[in-house]
């Protein structure tokens, strides 16, 4: 029987899920996050459990993400970039994908925010498609701008950091044993070879669904004239391109210095306001404080949940869904994908409240079944990643907005979403036998 003060916080999440879905008071997320605030405080809990989210090492790592992201978007370094490695290819439909796949992969390093990512690499490739005469709804232009998105969002997810996937999710792990598994080494390992054969077939099968009829109209004079058409680099420009030197000479030494990733880039955050690249208008305005304050109510949800009795309550429930699938592998992963994409069509945050309720399992899926806590995040990541809906993917709309209708077509999108959603049933399907043969999942 669950007790009166685990009742209130029930009730208090339920209605910041709710809050979230029908995004009243202009769809911010601090209005969920102040119905939990409220409800635990009535509950009788200290401030200080309630907020124990805002303390995660994770959240911190994300704020000095961001802002690094917001500085390649502000001063114009990721834009040269993008450019830059651009006009070194002889431009075809195939070199502007694999350029997208090296740029995606480029700025998984730089910032783990996708929405920066395609941010920078989107308009660059409507004007790519602009410059080439495509014409608007045309397959070249949905193919170049659609790989380009695919490019953005998916090979980062192979690293820890590379995305907000990342932090975010080993932050809903239970603390303790659990937590300590999801290592930088163990995802990369876990994680990384799905979704880089995911990044792989579906650009494939992109460019087989979506094959030009027309060719492509620019050469590589016109890429270098489109570099320097950019001028000379600024001295944010110059500033800013030494800080992120400095950031990844500082990842790359973390294990013997004993430093951790959150410091380096905390110290990175701090070198770009020293040098002026970031000013005190962009502190408020560089970023969505409001996602921000978002994640770290989600961040301490399984501490909440322990605390006032939720976690006991509702395990016996979310085991009944998940424990039948774990005697055979092959079916718990596509099982669980099948359970988090329905729960998808009401989880409009990517996951995010799925993933923290279902993590809540890790510890009894890992020690009596065998299945590592990282694999859960992936399949929980798959299902994430839908696009079938535009209801609860913001990034379709935030491309839209940026790009008018000069980017894809949208029956080409919606082609490219059924195979992302399809796909996923061979990858982890093919996934199982590596994760069993690397130890991630061992069937007691």
């Amino acid at each position: 029987m669950l007790g009166i003060e685990g009742q209130i916080i029930l009730v208090s999440f339920l209605a910041a899920v709710l809050l979230w879905i029908i995004k009243p008071a202009g769809g911010t997320y601090t209005i969920g996050l102040l119905a939990v605030f409220l409800g635990g405080t009535i509950a009788g809990f200290e401030m200080a459990d309630l907020a124990v989210g805002f303390v995660n090492p994770s959240l911190w790592l994300l704020i000095a993400a961001m802002f690094l992201g917001h500085a390649l978007l502000k001063t114009g370094l990721g834009k040269r970039l993008v450019i830059l490695l651009l006009s070194k290819f002889k431009p075809s439909y195939f070199s502007i994908i694999i350029g997208w796949v090296i740029i995606g992969i480029a700025f998984s390093f730089l910032t783990p925010s996708i929405t920066v990512r395609f941010l920078i690499i989107v308009p660059i490739a409507v004007s790519i498609a602009d410059a080439c005469g495509m014409e608007a709804g045309s397959r070249g232009r949905s193919l170049t701008v659609i790989s380009a998105w695919v490019a953005a969002l998916l090979p980062g997810i192979t690293l820890l950091n590379g995305s907000l996937y990342g932090p975010a999710f080993t932050a809903f792990l239970p603390r303790g044993a659990i937590a300590e598994m999801a290592t930088a080494g163990n995802w990369f390992k876990i994680i990384g070879p799905p979704f880089l054969l995911m990044a792989l077939i579906l650009l494939v099968a992109v460019c087989l669904v979506l094959r030009p009829e027309e060719k492509l109209k620019i050469a590589k004079a016109d890429m270098i004239k489109m570099y320097r058409d950019l001028g000379p680099a600024t001295k944010d420009e110059r500033n800013c391109m030494m800080v992120f030197a400095i950031i990844l000479a500082g990842l790359a030494i973390t294990g013997p210095t004993g430093f951790t990733t959150s410091q380096i880039l905390m110290f990175g955050f701090f070198l770009l306001l020293l040098s002026g690249v970031l000013k005190i208008p962009d502190i408020s305005t560089g970023i969505s404080w409001d996602v921000i304050l978002f994640f770290g109510v989600l961040m301490g949800f399984s501490h909440i949940f322990e605390i006032s009795g939720v976690s006991a309550w509702i395990s016996p429930a979310l085991e009944s869904l998940v424990i039948p699938l774990t005697k055979d592998p092959l079916i718990f992963a596509i099982g669980l994908y099948v359970l988090c994409s329905v729960l998808r069509l009401v989880d409009l945050t990517q996951s995010w409240i799925t993933a923290s309720i279902l993590s809540l399992l890790t510890p009894v899926l890992y020690s009596d079944f065998g299945y590592h806590p990282l694999v859960c995040l992936a399949i929980f990541i798959f299902s994430g990643n839908h696009f079938l809906f535009r209801y609860n993917q913001p990034w379709l709309p935030q491309v839209e907005s940026l790009v008018g209708t000069g980017g894809w077509s949208v029956s080409h999108l919606r082609k490219v979403a059924i195979m992302y959603a399809l796909l996923s049933f061979p990858i982890l399907a093919a996934s199982v036998p590596y994760w069993r043969f690397i130890g991630a999942i061992r069937v007691v």
